[in-house]
């Protein structure tokens, strides 16, 4: 299906919002009136959002990367222009789902399964948690990012919302990196940081973080880009495209370096390779690029500091923030032993921390767990712990297939970027980093584009037999369909 002319013009309106919020993060963050300009951008990105759900794919997946240029109050809770721009996104999908009952096709997987049932376990924990007030906030944000994953999985024509989800992200991602080297390499850069994280390194003596507060936020992002844009250019066969998604994502690589991100590291390792081993056409390609990934990487841990950086990933016994995941991931498997059911509440780890507070942790104040495999069972017990089993095991599934589904034309940089964030998960908490869940909804796109689901005829009442690569993008229209 193609969109019709007015969802075209929503779309380029859509992108017009976008490049202007990012101009005016970049330009104006320091005048008196920035978040009434700002304001003024989010509320027409909210209409064009509610109106065609392919405008609302860019404009959610774009405003996060604003982060903390993007608040627009914050008491008495914190509203930023992706919440505002999330909730008037849902509130259109959901209008159009009410109006197109008669939906001829459905699907579901065991990916589907998975994050519903951590929505479950999040919302079981919230009223049996030891901060009821925190986990009722907590699981409403878990289910405002379930919707969102809906949003961006179930939009149709699922492949051209895929493509716009990629080509959204990269361009994210490429502004941020962009902005994140200028803080690294221009004296009195026109974004500023906003915490002061130190490198050891004379070269750069700070970490950047673009329009994030922290840098590992921004290499969650950027991570995500390289691999997309990799993938991209891999499947690419033109020249000048090739070319430009190669530029992109090695600016992208440069800002993951300047983070001097450890978990940054380790995912754009994970990630491009496992992207090259799914997405190669060919063995010429494959040991080419095997070739230039280990050039990058040579490249990258010869930077002053960051091979430093990258070795003391396990140095449990000297290196402190190492040493902490190791001592967090003993006091999350405290908390499950102690509350297996619930766990200790969604978002309840910091008011639930001080009773198995570890002397030898370093973080002050500790507001989760470090790293989320053990964070999940902690917070939301044996059903958090069930869906997490759930997502890895099908994630190595897809991982046995995906070689497959790239023959047959299928992108399958998602399941490329879900290793590459599993993997980032020993090393920080994602419940509620929404590039995370983008890339869960990347992986639902592929699996619903390639049928590695049920799909379920609603007009007959009839289940159809599980076929793995059976085509049916044709037959089945999704959540998002525009009329």
């Amino acid at each position: 299906m193609n969109p019709t002319g007015s969802d075209t013009k929503l779309i380029r309106a859509a992108w017009a919002i976008v490049a202007m919020m990012f101009a005016c993060a970049f330009s104006l963050n320091g005048i008196s009136h920035y978040v009434t300009v700002l304001a003024i951008l989010v509320l027409a990105g909210a209409v064009v959002a509610a109106t065609s759900t392919q405008a609302a794919v860019v404009l959610v997946v774009a405003t996060p990367a604003l982060d903390s240029f993007g608040i627009l109050a914050t008491r008495p809770q914190a509203i930023t222009v992706f919440q505002v721009v999330l909730i008037a996104s849902l509130a259109g999908m959901l209008f159009r789902v009410a109006r197109t009952r008669d939906a001829a096709w459905s699907w579901f997987t065991i990916w589907d399964a998975g994050i519903l049932l951590f929505l479950a376990a999040a919302a079981v924990s919230a009223p049996l948690s030891q901060d009821v007030a925190r986990s009722l906030i907590g699981a409403i944000e878990i289910a405002a990012l379930v919707g969102m994953y809906a949003l961006l999985s179930r939009a149709v024509p699922a492949d051209e919302s895929r493509r716009r989800v990629g080509a959204t992200v990269v361009f994210a991602g490429t502004v941020s990196a962009l902005v994140a080297i200028g803080q690294a390499i221009v004296p009195h850069f026109p974004v500023p940081l906003l915490e002061n994280h130190p490198t050891g390194s004379s070269l750069f003596p700070a970490r950047v973080s673009a329009f994030f507060a922290n840098p590992n936020s921004l290499a969650v992002l950027l991570v995500l880009a390289v691999v997309i844009a990799s993938g991209r250019a891999l499947r690419s066969r033109a020249v000048r495209e090739r070319l430009a998604w190669t530029a992109a994502g090695l600016v992208c690589v440069v800002g993951v370096a300047l983070t001097f991100s450890r978990e940054g590291l380790v995912g754009l390792l994970v990630g491009v390779v496992a992207l090259v081993l799914f997405a190669s056409p060919d063995r010429r390609t494959t040991t080419v690029s095997f070739i230039v990934v280990l050039a990058l990487a040579a490249g990258i841990l010869a930077a002053p500091g960051i091979g430093e950086r990258a070795s003391s990933i396990y140095g449990f016994a000297n290196d402190p923030s190492a040493m902490d995941r190791l001592y967090l991931s003993g006091v999350s498997l405290n908390m499950f032993r102690n509350h297996p059911v619930a766990g200790v509440g969604i978002s309840a780890f910091m008011s639930t921390y001080p009773q198995y507070a570890d002397p030898r942790v370093t973080i002050s104040p500790v507001t989760d767990g470090h790293q989320m495999p053990f964070s999940i069972p902690a917070e939301t017990g044996v059903l958090g712990l069930a869906a997490e089993l759930v997502m890895v095991g099908f994630l190595l599934y897809l991982m046995s297939k995906a070689k497959t589904l790239s023959g047959t034309g299928t992108d399958v940089s998602g399941v490329a970027a879900a290793c590459a964030f599993f993997a980032m998960s020993l090393f920080n908490v994602f419940y509620y980093a929404e590039y995370f869940w983008i890339t869960l909804a990347l992986v639902a796109s592929i699996l619903g584009s390639a049928s590695l689901g049920i799909v379920i005829d609603t007009r007959e009442g009839r289940s159809r037999k599980w076929s793995p690569f059976r085509n049916v993008r044709a037959e089945r229209p999704g959540l998002g369909q525009q009329e």
